[in-house]
C-alpha cells in the first residue's frame, strides 16, 4: 500500500503537478492513502503514522530537506519490516533531481509502479540527525575549523564545508580580487570576481570542530552546532529508483 507525504505546495505551478500526480496514480493503480505536510503536521509525524499504520511504501514528494526529513525519519523508527522509499523530487536545482526527478507526473507513476529496490546509504550527525543528501557548513566569514577524519587530523580555514551521505568532504575557501581594475575587467566579460580553493576527502568517521560553534545545515534547517561527530549507516534505505527502459521495437 502506497502512503503519500505531499510537501505543502509553494507555488501555483507546484500545486498544478501535485493534483495531477494524485490523479494519474489512481489510473496506474498506486492510489493509496494522501497526507501533505504542514505547520501543523510535520513530515517527521506523517511518516510515524504511515508506519504505524503498517504501510510498506512510502512516497516523499517536495524539495531536499521535505524528502530528507521523511527519509531521516523512516531511519530513525528501526522498523522491523521492509518499508520502500518513493522519491519525487520538485526542485530541479537540488541534489536529488537528477536521479529523482520527474517532468511529468507519468514517468513519476511509472518509476513507482514498475518499482525497483536499490539499497542505499544515509549519513548520520550525532545523535539521530540522518540525512540522504547532505550536511553544511556555511560559515559568515573565514574560520578556522579542526577536522578528524577516520586517523588523521588537519586544521584549515575555510567559508563552507559540505559532507555527503557517503561521507565525502568538500571545504572551500573564498577569495575575491582585490584588484579595482581586475575587478571592472571581470564584470566586463562576465566573469566572476571570486575564485575557490577546494579539497575533496572521502573518510568513514569524521569530527568537525571550531574555534566558535557554526551551524550545521541540512539544506536550510539548522540541526545543530560544532563541534559535530559524523558516521555512516550502510544499507539503511530500501529506495525504488527507474527501471531501464526497454526498447520494443528497434526499427520503429
Amino acid at each position: 500500500m502506497y502512503y503519500y507525504i505531499f510537501e505543502n505546495p509553494k507555488t501555483p505551478t507546484q500545486r498544478t503537478f501535485f493534483e495531477k500526480l494524485r490523479d494519474i496514480a489512481r489510473e496506474f493503480g498506486i492510489a493509496g492513502e494522501i497526507t501533505q505536510a504542514s505547520p501543523a503536521r510535520s513530515p517527521e509525524e506523517l511518516t510515524k503514522m504511515a508506519l504505524e499504520k503498517n504501510f510498506n511504501t512510502i512516497v516523499a514528494i517536495g524539495n531536499d530537506l521535505h524528502v530528507n526529513r521523511v527519509a531521516a525519519e523512516i531511519v530513525r523508527q528501526n522498523t522491523q519490516f521492509q518499508v520502500a522509499l518513493g522519491i519525487i523530487s520538485t526542485d530541479p536545482e537540488s541534489m536529488l533531481y537528477e536521479r529523482w526527478g520527474f517532468k511529468k507526473p507519468e514517468d513519476a507513476c511509472e518509476t513507482l509502479k514498475f518499482r525497483k529496490l536499490e539499497r542505499f546509504d544515509v549519513g548520520l550527525v550525532e545523535p539521530d540527525h540522518y540525512f540522504l543528501t547532505s550536511v553544511k557548513i556555511e560559515c559568515k566569514r573565514p574560520s578556522r575549523i579542526s577536522l578528524e577524519v577516520d586517523h588523521w587530523k588537519a586544521d584549515a580555514v575555510v567559508d563552507r564545508v559540505e559532507i555527503s551521505g557517503n561521507l565525502y568532504i568538500l571545504l572551500e575557501r573564498f577569495y575575491r580580487e582585490q584588484s579595482t581594475l581586475k575587478q571592472a575587467m571581470g564584470w566586463l566579460v562576465g566573469k566572476s570576481n571570486v575564485s575557490a580553493d577546494r579539497s575533496v576527502f572521502k573518510g568513514k568517521m569524521i569530527r568537525i570542530s571550531s574555534s566558535e560553534p557554526q551551524s550545521v545545515l541540512i539544506d536550510t534547517q539548522e540541526i545543530t552546532k560544532t563541534p559535530i561527530s559524523i558516521y555512516r549507516k550502510p544499507n539503511a534505505l530500501n529506495i525504488i529508483t527507474r527501471r531501464d527502459r526497454i526498447i520494443k521495437d528497434l526499427h520503429s
